[in-house]
C-alpha cells in the first residue's frame, strides 16, 4: 500500500509499504481522508521529538472498516461502518490508567500505534469509534483535534457569561472559539495575522478579530472588557511572543490556557508575585483523555466543514506538507482512497 514515510530528518517520502496485520482485537480502516495536524510538519523537521523515523505520519482520520479481527467485537463494529479513532491506545491497566489520566499511560511508547497518511490503518478496537450518519469523512477526519479542544475547554473554566481571548486561529484556534460559545462564553475575542483566518472566525461567531502584527492586543483587551481583562485566555498560535504576552491579557482570577506545543528551551517572563496578586490559574494542555465519546456527540453541533482550507490526494503529501508550513490554511486534507 501506498503510504507517507518520515525517513529522517527533514525527510517525508511516499513509499509502498507491506499493509499491516490484523490481530485478534484489531480493526482494519481503508482510510478515506487524514488531516495534518500543526505539529506533523514540526516533527518531521525534528523540532518535537514525540517519535522517530522511519514512521508513518498521521493521525487525524476517517475511514471505513474493511476488516476485524475475531475478538474485535465489543462494540458492534461491523465491516462497512464509517469510523474515527483515537490514535493513542491505552493499557487500562496502570495507576495513570485507572485515576483519569489514561493520557500519561505508562505503556503509551509500547502501544504506539502506525500512522494514518496510508491507504489503509490498523488499530486496536480500543481507538475506534462509529461516526453519527449526519457526519462526513471530511468532517470525521477533525475529530481528534476536536476531542483535544475539548480538554483545553474542560481546563479553561469556561462559564456561562465568561470573556474569552483566542489567540491563533488554525483549525485548533476555530474548533475552540466553538467550543467556548457553545460553552457559554458570551464575548470572545481572536487574533491571527492572516485575513482569511480572521474572516471565517468572525463568520463563525466571534465577537472581534485582531490582527495582533498590526494591533495593541493589551489595549484592546483593556478597552473591550472594560479594564478587567479576559476571564480566559488561549494561546494556541505556538509563537513564541503570543506565549509571552498572553497572560498580560488575563484579568483577576481568570485562567490562562497555553493549548500549543512551544520550543522545549522556551522560558516565559512569568511573576510569582503577579500571580498571588491576580490569583491567576495557569494551564497547559497534553492530548484528549477519555474524550472521544462525547467529542463524537458535539461533532453534529460544530461547523467543521468551512475549517477545509484544502485537499491534497496521497501522492501529493510532500506537496501538501510544504503548503502546511505556509501557515495561510486552516486544516489541509490528504485524501487517501480512490474515489
Amino acid at each position: 500500500m501506498k503510504a507517507a514515510v518520515w525517513k529522517k530528518k527533514k525527510v517525508l517520502e511516499l513509499e509502498d509499504v507491506p499493509e499491516q496485520e490484523v490481530g485478534p482485537e484489531d480493526v482494519k480502516i481503508k482510510v478515506e481522508y487524514t488531516s495534518i495536524c500543526g505539529s506533523d510538519p514540526h516533527i518531521v523537521d525534528g523540532k518535537l521529538p514525540v517519535s522517530y523515523p522511519p514512521r508513518i505520519m498521521g493521525h487525524e482520520m476517517s475511514g471505513t472498516i474493511v476488516e476485524l479481527g475475531e475478538r474485535a467485537n465489543t462494540k458492534g463494529f461491523k465491516v462497512g461502518d464509517r469510523v474515527t479513532g483515537n490514535p493513542v491506545r491505552y493499557c487500562g491497566v496502570c495507576d495513570y490508567c485507572r485515576n483519569g489520566l489514561e493520557h500519561y499511560c505508562l505503556k503509551l511508547a509500547e502501544y504506539f500505534p502506525p500512522g494514518t497518511m496510508a491507504e489503509s490503518v490498523v488499530w486496536h478496537e480500543q481507538q475506534v469509534f462509529k461516526l453519527p450518519d449526519s457526519i462526513s469523512f471530511e468532517e470525521g477526519c477533525l475529530t481528534e483535534p476536536v476531542s483535544v479542544c475539548l480538554r483545553g475547554i474542560e481546563l479553561s473554566d469556561i462559564k456561562e457569561g465568561s470573556s474569552v481571548a483566542i489567540l491563533g486561529l488554525g483549525g485548533i484556534g476555530q474548533i475552540l472559539l466553538q467550543l467556548a460559545q457553545l460553552s457559554g462564553a458570551s464575548q470572545v475575542m481572536v487574533a491571527d495575522p492572516v485575513e482569511s483566518k480572521r474572516k471565517i472566525a468572525l463568520e463563525m461567531g466571534a465577537d472581534l478579530a485582531l490582527d495582533p502584527l498590526v494591533e495593541d492586543m493589551w489595549a484592546t483587551t483593556m478597552k473591550v472588557t472594560g479594564n478587567r481583562g479576559f476571564d480566559t485566555v488561549i494561546e494556541a498560535s505556538g509563537n513564541t511572543d503570543s506565549a509571552k504576552t498572553a497572560i498580560d491579557m488575563v484579568g483577576k482570577v481568570g485562567t490562562m490556557v497555553y493549548f500549543a506545543v512551544y520550543p522545549m528551551n522556551l522560558e516565559l517572563p512569568i511573576k510569582p508575585f503577579d500571580l498571588y496578586s491576580r490569583e491567576l490559574t495557569v494551564r497547559g494542555v497534553f492530548m484528549s483523555p477519555y474524550l472521544f465519546p462525547r467529542s463524537i456527540a458535539i461533532l453534529p453541533k460544530l461547523k467543521l466543514r468551512p475549517l477545509v482550507s484544502k485537499i491534497y490526494p496521497l501522492d501529493e503529501v510532500v506537496e501538501a506538507f510544504e503548503e502546511q508550513k505556509r501557515g495561510q490554511n486552516i486544516k489541509i486534507l490528504i485524501k487517501c482512497s480512490e474515489g
